[in-house]
């Protein structure tokens, strides 16, 4: 199985050497719930189940800040856990933070700083002197939590450090600053803007400074590589080399290159059920549907739901042969609601919503169901495998989970994704059907073509995309970063 050679492969480049994933938000939490027990709960979204898959397999450390009410009560004296619980694959360590700390490194200056920095789609990045002094400190208590963890002075050369995305820019230079023998990555999940947008942040050389203390960065895709190394060349005056691409700054060379992220395919088929029924959503959400259209988000203006509705509403005023034949389930995950854009966005899509509704809705059946709340793994997984469309429209994203899950889950002969082409999963599901989420007219033709595509072009299309996603699964992605630091 290509799974299980991948494994073997990072088992055997990890030999004898000792992995620390260093991210914002840990794979598993801790609360107390109404009865006073204390319920586990695993984090949603699909870098979180890449880490925590690649962990499981491998073993190691995870180093996360505390977003639980009960982590306190489970937690050793070194505010370490192993998980999962009752497997104990892994070991959990926490960083605690103040609300006030929480608030201007994760809801400020990541979010809406960097957040939107780096995300074309047109919302003014903040930025607050206290915001960025916080971010700082956070990324020094991540440092000395990961330099707590090695033990011995001969372990530094055979630590591996992992820094998961935009959280912890800093941190590779202050793990840089206490010993340059530690192996450090960065992996960058979003995309990275240009310099003609970067150069607007006033910590810009900092932040540059910070990632380039790293041994190897990765972005998704090429062109994020390409506006990296424009911003490090005017604004740092670095040299670089493109065989293979490196940074030189003053005395560290960094690797620079893009790295698609993969999914654990075999785990999301182990999810599937055999058999499923349209009853399924009929009992969890009250509906029947002859023709289903789904979208899975975390609510957040990046995804491109406002555009993704006002598609909608136009494949239903162009289409009106659709009414009653067609359904959307939209599938919202709340996100990030201290913050006023997302308070913002959030009335704007029920609006949005009940306007739409309420102009196609009959007496037995309305467009769209929106469904405002996470919703657990499994239950996706069976509605990818009854939904006819899966409808994903992200603006700017550095690679889209859901489009790569879908295209496992979906039935063959039936299913098909529609994606955005600002999609970093838009390069390699080039069989998927491709639109510009700002085209409106074009979009819902497209939806209309998907409806009618015949079976056998929809099991073609599938075939070669499933093909693709087993190939470059999570384990070879993980393997191909990993090889750049070991």
């Amino acid at each position: 199985m290509q799974e299980s050679n991948n494994l073997d492969k990072l088992a055997k480049l990890l030999k004898n050497k000792k992995l620390i994933v260093a991210l914002q938000r840990p794979s598993y939490s801790y609360n107390k719930v109404y009865n006073g027990k204390i319920k586990y709960e695993k984090s949603a979204g699909g870098v979180h189940l890449l880490f925590d898959a690649l962990l499981k397999k491998t073993g190691g450390t995870m180093i996360a800040r505390s977003s639980g009410n009960a982590d306190k009560l489970i937690i050793d004296k070194e505010n370490s856990l192993k998980i999962p619980p009752k497997k104990g694959d892994y070991k959990l360590k926490l960083i605690f933070l103040k609300k006030k700390e929480v608030e201007n490194f994760y809801y400020g200056f990541a979010n809406q700083t960097l957040w939107p920095l780096c995300h074309n789609v047109f919302v003014k990045p903040i930025f607050h002197q206290s915001w960025w002094d916080t971010y700082l400190q956070v990324n020094q208590k991540f440092a000395q939590s990961i330099l707590e963890e090695i033990k011995e002075k001969n372990d530094f050369k055979n630590t591996v450090i992992w820094v998961n995305d935009y959280h912890l820019a800093l941190l590779p230079k202050f793990l840089k600053e206490k010993n340059k023998e530690l192996k450090v990555g960065v992996f960058w999940h979003i995309p990275w803007p240009t310099y003609e947008i970067f150069r607007i942040c006033p910590w810009r050389k900092e932040l540059l400074e910070g990632l380039l203390s790293s041994d190897f960065i990765a972005f998704h895709r090429s062109y994020h590589v390409a506006n990296f190394i424009q911003c490090a060349t005017r604004d740092l005056g670095v040299i670089t080399d493109s065989e293979p691409t490196l940074i030189i700054f003053k005395d560290l060379k960094t690797k620079i290159g893009n790295l698609p992220a993969g999914i654990d395919y075999e785990e999301i088929k182990s999810q599937m059920r055999k058999k499923v029924s349209k009853k399924i959503i009929k009992k969890d959400f009250g509906f029947d549907y002859k023709k289903l259209i789904l979208s899975v988000d975390r609510i957040d203006y990046t995804k491109g739901i406002i555009e993704r509705l006002n598609i909608i509403d136009f494949f239903f005023q162009k289409y009106p042969q659709y009414i009653e034949e067609v359904t959307f389930l939209m599938i919202g995950a709340p996100s990030r609601t201290h913050i006023p854009a997302y308070k913002k966005l959030s009335h704007e899509i029920n609006d949005l919503v009940e306007k739409i509704n309420w102009r196609y809705s009959t007496s037995n059946w309305q467009p769209i169901h929106f469904i405002n709340q996470t919703i657990d793994r499994k239950k996706i997984i069976s509605y990818y495998q009854l939904a006819d469309i899966c409808f994903v429209t992200p603006l700017d994203d550095g690679m889209n989970l859901v489009a790569k899950e879908y295209v496992i889950a979906c039935n063959p002969k039936n299913g098909m994704l529609i994606l955005s082409q600002f999609a970093g999963a838009a390069k390699d599901l080039t069989e998927a059907i491709l639109i510009n989420p700002y085209e409106v007219e074009k979009s819902a033709d497209a939806l209309t073509y998907t409806l009618n595509m015949p079976s056998s072009e929809k099991l073609k299309r599938n075939k070669i995309m499933k093909s693709k996603i087993k190939e470059n699964d999570i384990f070879k992605w993980a393997y191909e970063f990993l090889k750049n630091l070991v």
